[in-house]
């Protein structure tokens, strides 16, 4: 937008998407805004809930349903390395289960909602953003068009350059603390073989705790990385008299500055925590 209008972050970095309660103040910058974009009803589930009492003049941009992404199934258990999963271009509406049984067995119909972290995917959201903010300001068309190009071009440039810097432990293994980073993987050809939580709203059983540690040693996993939204506490359990090593990174960007080159260092931030640990 530059400086034609004002953008407001909901849920800010430090704080996880999954179940994030909502703050009054932002309630009532909800109510005045003329359009919200967020990822999908099965990631800001809160937000959504917000949405019911909003004006209608209030436009919701989902950008889980848009043509043209990416998309994968929800991984089935803590431990997926060989799942084959499927990519395809529908957007499909489904309760979030509750219980992690329920959670195992039937969420193979939820599309994974971490779609930013493939930028190719970005790509498509940066091109129907520009679309609804032209829909909405149509006096500033040209201008979203010529930030959206330099912002396609950044991220073309950002891709290359996180792809060679990845190639050289692509196969090396590694588990994440929760299974956020199934695009990001896929993108980059790199070699993770489980997840301590499928989704942070669900406890982790011990069962899940114990197949991780011998997944650690089966697989000859160096690295086991936690997340700054999230207590480490289970990261250090499954790592807990093993050699894999325990460092950090982020899907969202905890502690970067909003701006226009937010998204090129989020993406670098994880390569290069990826990096460092899994080089070493």
């Amino acid at each position: 937008m530059g400086d034609t209008g004002k953008a407001k972050l909901l849920i800010e970095s430090h704080k996880s998407p999954h179940g994030h309660q909502l703050k009054p103040s932002l309630i009532g910058i909800l109510q005045k805004a003329k359009i919200v974009f967020y990822i999908g009803d099965i990631l800001e589930t809160n937000l959504t809930r917000a949405f019911e009492n909003l004006p209608e003049m209030v436009k919701k941009v989902s950008m889980l349903n848009q043509q043209g992404l990416s998309k994968f199934d929800i991984r089935e258990g803590g431990g997926w390395e060989g799942h084959e999963h499927s990519s395809h271009n529908d957007s499909e509406d489904n309760a979030h289960k509750k219980s992690e049984d329920e959670h195992n067995h039937e969420h193979g119909d939820l599309n994974d909602p971490h779609i930013w972290l493939d930028p190719n995917n970005a790509v498509v959201m940066i091109k129907a953003i520009t679309r609804e903010l032209s829909a909405i300001y149509p006096e500033n068309r040209s201008l979203f068009k010529r930030n959206a190009l330099s912002l396609i071009s950044d991220t073309e440039t950002m891709d290359k350059e996180i792809k060679a810097l990845l190639m050289p432990i692509k196969d090396s293994p590694f588990i994440v603390f929760h299974d956020a980073y199934q695009y990001f993987e896929t993108h980059y050809n790199l070699t993770a073989v489980g997840s301590i939580v499928l989704d942070p709203t669900i406890p982790t059983s011990a069962k899940r705790l114990r197949e991780l540690r011998q997944k650690v040693a089966s697989s000859g996993v160096t690295c086991i990385f936690r997340e700054p939204q999230f207590s480490d506490k289970l990261s250090f359990v499954v790592a807990e008299d093993t050699a894999a090593k325990l460092a950090t990174i982020d899907p969202i960007g905890g502690g970067l500055k909003p701006g226009a080159d937010l998204y090129s260092k989020l993406l670098t931030r994880i390569a290069d925590g990826l990096y460092a640990c899994l080089s070493t």
